[in-house]
């Protein structure tokens, strides 16, 4: 499958540019290598009709809050359609950046659940080590340091998932357009909002969304996609849960 490229509303697919690249939208401020924001290297493909840049790579046509709120609606309610939709050979840069912002603010909301369920007494009460592994504090560090993790757990997950996505045979956009469903997948963090349950809620969806991602965008097979998700998903789990059974067993 040749990389898609989206319809510029006349009916033509990228097109030469003023400067002798590929015209279309340029929003990462000019940064070259895999955050380039045109769409150069793309070719016309027969199969690009009706493909085009969601609202928050458009957000100077639809405003910064509107935007993200239109991109993580879509990403929710139709991941199906969205990916679909989505060009790819396209840049880096602002799927990135919509994931960090979404897991600052899935981060922040629970920094502000941990402190609504403790109380200072209690926390006052402890010692040190506890109060670093607590919820309120812990939190508030996960919130604080949130930009560097998320960007880093993105590309992790990317990175996993397309590595599986390669060995069974599933790849046929590249690496970018794997990269595209982790970063639009992390809209799910949004149902952090929903109290007690959400962080759960949150990495079930984003699960199905990925799957759904990475089987409309890449036009594999749904076993291939789940595959590919699941998999890094359940050993990361087992490696997490490892780490903690060693540390309470230590503890004691």
């Amino acid at each position: 499958m040749e990389p898609r490229e989206p319809d510029d509303g006349n009916g033509q697919h990228g097109g030469s540019g003023p400067h002798g690249g590929q015209g279309g939208y340029s929003g990462s401020g000019g940064l070259g290598g895999p955050f380039h924001g045109n769409f150069a290297g793309n070719a016309a493909t027969g199969g690009s009709e009706g493909l085009e840049l969601c609202a928050w790579e458009r957000r100077t046509e639809f405003g910064l809050l509107n935007a993200l709120y239109l991109t993580t609606r879509d990403v929710l309610t139709g991941p199906q359609r969205f990916f679909q939709r989505m060009p790819t050979r396209v840049g880096l840069l602002q799927p990135l950046l919509y994931a960090v912002i979404i897991g600052v603010i899935a981060a922040f909301m629970g920094w502000l659940w941990s402190l609504a369920g403790s109380s200072l007494p209690t926390l006052a009460g402890a010692g040190f080590g506890r109060m670093l592994f607590s919820g309120p504090l812990w939190s508030f560090l996960s919130f604080v340091t949130s930009p560097v993790t998320v960007a880093i757990l993105v590309f992790g997950q990317a990175a996993l998932m397309h590595l599986m996505l390669m060995l069974l045979g599933g790849n046929q956009l590249g690496f970018e357009a794997t990269f595209r469903v982790a970063a639009y997948g992390q809209a799910a963090g949004v149902l952090v909002l929903v109290p007690f349950c959400g962080g759960m809620l949150a990495i079930v969806l984003e699960l199905a969304i990925d799957v759904m991602g990475l089987y409309c965008i890449h036009g594999t097979d749904p076993w291939r996609a789940a595959v590919a998700v699941l998999a890094p998903a359940l050993l990361c789990a087992s490696s997490l849960g490892a780490v903690i059974m060693l540390t309470l067993l230590g503890a004691h």
